[in-house]
């Protein structure tokens, strides 16, 4: 979505040296677990995070291209004496787009570009951070990275790149060093319902099927609910219709990539459900890819309030 809303700025990011990493991969629903811990006691780094910009639609991120722009041509100096990391949580999913293939991929798939500083760029540490754009990468990559410059590189003036090992400091792999062994969502702790590792998908046509994935996803839901202690404040909700359902086989089993609308909330919900001679069992969590508007307001504060119609909400 940036790199169509903000073309300019993009373009100018990479005219000094920026690298966008194509491939981050959520590892949590929404803002709070993808969200990493920067109080590392230093006075030097620091965190703007700019939510309502983008977070409620689609709309206003294309007209903040020129002041993004702006900002980075006036603190051009500043910048280039930082480490500096322009990124998204998660990809969008409200006006619609949450409906669209595209728009699900891009919901697990946020925008992330590096900027090193500019004595940096053309080393050791800048050829890593690019023959890693196109590779698989998470918001623990990022968190290990912050961890190698601040504790790490600076002993070896920016310039070590060689693998390492980071726990227990860090559960991810710095982007400055040499990677080893396969990355994808079985290796990384990537969540199967959020993964964006292209796999052989095949689309769900039977309807019997369809109608019996769609009752049993929407079992389970009300089952979480329940089970949170929920069942006084969150009105049970029904399978109404499918947006897409997909499978692929996993040994003896088969994984279903559901997405389908719910009543009465009309909230449009995915999740992934396993299914082997034992019968159906929910593999990954629940994520709503419509706005959700006020009717889990029964439950601010609570990260099951997307998944919430609370009792006496009558609008969807």
């Amino acid at each position: 979505m940036m790199k169509r809303s903000c073309p300019k700025t993009l373009e100018y990011l990479k005219s000094m040296g920026g690298v966008q990493m194509e491939f981050l991969n959520k590892v949590g629903d929404n803002s709070r677990p993808n969200g990493f811990a920067l109080a590392f006691g230093t006075p030097k780094l620091a965190q703007v995070w700019p939510t309502t910009l983008a977070h409620e639609t689609l709309k206003d991120l294309y007209h903040s291209d020129e002041q993004f722009l702006a900002f980075f041509k006036k603190n051009r100096e500043f910048i280039d004496q930082s480490f500096f990391i322009m990124m998204g949580d998660h990809g969008p999913r409200r006006d619609g787009i949450g409906e669209t293939l595209l728009g699900k991929y891009e919901n697990s798939n946020p925008f992330l570009v590096v900027l090193i500083p500019s004595k940096y760029r053309s080393t050791s540490i800048h050829y890593e951070l690019y023959k890693k754009a196109n590779e698989l990468i998470t918001h623990f990559d990022l968190h290990a990275t912050l961890m190698d410059i601040l504790k790490l590189q600076p002993d070896a003036e920016f310039s070590d790149t060689s693998y390492r090992e980071l726990a227990p400091l860090s559960k991810g792999s710095s982007l400055f060093r040499e990677w080893r062994g396969v990355r994808n969502c079985r290796t990384l702790p990537i969540p199967s319902a959020y993964c964006i590792c292209q796999y052989n998908k095949t689309a769900v046509t039977d309807q019997v099927l369809i109608i019996k994935l769609g009752n049993f996803f929407a079992e389970q839901l009300n089952k979480l609910l329940h089970n949170s202690g929920l069942k006084n404040k969150c009105q049970m909700q029904y399978y109404n219709s499918t947006s897409t359902i997909t499978q692929i086989e996993d040994g003896d089993a088969v994984i279903y990539d559901i997405a389908v609308y719910l009543k009465p909330s009309g909230g449009l919900l995915t999740a992934h459900v396993r299914s082997n001679s034992a019968g159906l069992k929910l593999s990954s969590g629940f994520s709503r890819l419509n706005r959700y508007g006020r009717q889990g307001d029964c439950l601010i504060g609570n990260p099951l309030r997307p998944l919430c119609h609370c009792i006496g909400t009558t609008a969807p």
